[in-house]
């Protein structure tokens, strides 16, 4: 599955599956995508029950947001393993993935694969429609996310974990999502988020940041949310409807970018039916080539998939 052929994700909002009032709250919600969580969010003790009003709020349905997944517990774990099998059992033709958390290796990826492919057997869904998404949460995960990344025809996202992922290499961080304590510069992720992207970009997945946690600071927020943003990332998780709005704003392109990017594939479409056409020249007093109509259908294609309109013919000629 190709990015381009993936519904938006610019905002992910994280539901507790074992509180039903939160479970029915959720399908009121605008929002790209919502996921329906069985892990760090649900008591260990409150595990099964939630399983099983999870199942239940997918089969009632009802959801406004774009798509809807569940994330499992380990597959590490014989509850996470059940996670699995009970919900593609009994509502995988309700759901469009799994996402799975703490990834270390491409091998934990295949025996996921095995399963889902029999689990559709038996419950009579199309081969290899459960999709899933990985979350990085480790410092092992992480050095392995090329091979995880590649690992499976079914992975659509890659998701960085950051609370987990900050335990993992003994990081000083308070709140989820924010930077350690007396760092001197403004991302001390950039390189776990590079390192994340690249491997999404060469299986042609999607890039998703983790969240942040501190709901209170809507700076903080907006800074994570504009620094992943500027990377390339897709999306970002959101802990609370809140946040929403924040999130899809940074994910979002500006108007004016988007038109800008709209008229330079316009006049490279123009350009390609001109004898004379040149593989460098002048437009709107900048040097744009080949490279600048990729970057332009880049954040063309994210616009469109954001809902912006074009103000000039870009639609047609991208």
């Amino acid at each position: 599955m190709t990015r381009s052929n993936t519904s938006p994700k610019r905002s992910t909002l994280a539901v507790p599956g074992s509180s039903e009032k939160m479970l029915e709250k959720a399908k009121t919600i605008q929002v790209d995508e919502i996921f329906l969580d069985l892990e760090d969010s649900v008591a260990l003790t409150e595990k099964t029950l939630a399983r099983e009003k999870v199942i239940g709020a997918l089969i009632s349905g009802g959801f406004n947001s774009k798509t809807v997944a569940v994330r499992v517990n380990e597959q590490t774990t014989s509850i996470g393993i059940e996670d699995v099998s009970s919900i593609v059992l009994q509502a995988g033709k309700h759901l469009n993935s799994l996402i799975i958390p703490k990834v270390e290796s491409a091998e934990q990826v295949k025996d996921l694969n095995t399963r889902l492919t029999e689990l559709e057997k038996s419950a009579e869904l199309t081969p290899g429609s459960i999709r899933v998404q990985i979350q990085i949460e480790s410092a092992l995960g992480l050095s392995r996310v090329g091979e995880i990344a590649s690992s499976s025809d079914r992975i659509e996202a890659l998701i960085f974990g950051p609370g987990d992922f900050a335990a993992s290499i003994g990081m000083q961080v308070i709140h989820i999502g924010e930077n350690p304590i007396n760092f001197p510069g403004d991302d001390a992720y950039h390189y776990v988020l590079m390192s994340i992207l690249i491997a999404a970009r060469v299986n042609n997945l999607m890039a998703i940041d983790g969240p942040y946690s501190d709901i209170s600071n809507m700076e903080g927020l907006v800074n994570r949310s504009k620094l992943s943003a500027a990377l390339g990332y897709d999306g970002k998780w959101v802990i609370h409807p809140g946040q929403i709005e924040t999130v899809n704003a940074a994910f979002t392109p500006s108007q004016a970018a988007f038109n800008g990017a709209a008229r330079i594939i316009e006049h490279f479409a123009n350009e390609s039916n001109n004898a004379n056409q040149k593989g460098a020249l002048l437009f709107e007093g900048k040097m744009i080539d080949e490279a600048s109509r990729k970057m332009a259908e880049g954040l063309y294609a994210k616009g469109i998939a954001s809902g912006l309109i074009p103000s000039t013919r870009g639609d047609a000629n991208g």
